[in-house]
């Protein structure tokens, strides 16, 4: 059920709602919107501390209240998310509808395009690092296997320099465990 009291402020921008989620995946609304509410489906690479973590772009896919897709892969506009964007329920009709995998391969074309228009990361994509309390499992690669790495769904941590999985992905860990990627 949809809360009635939506609008209220909990005061956190689009970044700490993220971290509060534990990842993308949650919807927002924004105050000014009439009709439509949106999914949050990626978000770039944090390089800075809390609570703005260096404002790396934000994807998510805007749909109207009834569930019918208006805008795919749109830029939520980060300045300001805390006072008009706001944590809202899944909607009703979210469990039967085709959403988005987060998974898909479109989101990290989509999030290169953007970083490439605005000078980030050499126009390279990259996936998001989950937020902080994320658990991962740092993995030993090899640079020529480094393909290796990503067809098991692994990804570059710049920060720690190391390629890693989620430590939820137990089917990704076993994979890395017979490439003998685990050896860190």
């Amino acid at each position: 059920m949809q809360k009635d009291d939506w609008r209220d402020s909990d005061g956190e921008n689009v970044f700490e709602m993220l971290v509060a989620n534990g990842g993308p995946g949650f919807w927002v609304r924004r105050i000014t919107w009439g009709g439509t509410l949106a999914r949050i489906v990626r978000v770039g690479i944090f390089t800075k501390p809390p609570p703005y973590f260096g404002n790396p772009p934000v994807l998510m896919d805007v749909f109207d209240l009834d569930g019918g897709l208006r805008e795919g892969l749109a830029l939520l506009p980060v300045p300001g998310t805390y006072k008009t964007w706001r944590r809202i329920e899944a909607p009703l009709w979210a469990e039967q509808a085709a959403l988005r995998p987060l998974d898909d391969p479109a989101i990290d074309i989509a999030l290169a395009a953007l970083d490439r228009r605005r000078g980030k990361e050499g126009g390279k994509a990259a996936h998001a690092d989950p937020p902080p309390q994320a658990a991962r499992v740092l993995l030993s690669v090899p640079y020529a296997r480094k393909d290796e790495a990503k067809g098991i769904g692994a990804r570059w941590s710049p920060a720690e320099k190391s390629w890693w999985l989620s430590a939820d992905d137990s089917s990704a860990v076993s994979k890395a465990q017979a490439l003998g990627f685990l050896g860190v």
